[in-house]
């Protein structure tokens, strides 16, 4: 399956998506551009423990999908790749439609 696999596609997975809750970050966030949540509300939509996505958000904040801004004492999260990232995050979750490519997806989160 890997031989068919888009290169590109590769290696974004093997560089970012190093969890299924990034996973799930990620997806989240590109379905809902303009959204700003903090930890707590993003634990509720996602169904996620907020430790574990306290985790996803600031690994996704340092490899330039978030940015964290300060509200009021709480950290809140918005969606902020630069153009190409956000091209590559584009593909990423077109990709999830296809069945072969999110078993590969998966495959190779689940062996990190």
């Amino acid at each position: 399956m890997s031989k068919t696999v888009d290169d590109n596609l590769k290696s974004f997975v093997r560089s970012y998506v190093n969890s299924l809750i990034v996973w799930a970050v990620i997806v989240f966030y590109h379905q809902n551009p303009g959204v700003r949540d903090r930890v707590p509300d993003l634990s509720r939509h996602l169904g996620r423990r907020e430790d574990d996505i306290q985790r996803a958000v600031e690994y996704l904040t340092v490899k330039g999908f978030l940015r964290r801004e300060e509200a009021g004492g709480d950290a809140v999260y918005t969606y902020e790749p630069s153009p190409d990232l956000r091209e590559q995050v584009n593909a990423f979750v077109d990709a999830l439609d296809i069945r072969d490519l999110r078993l590969w997806i998966l495959s190779e989160v689940l062996d990190k």
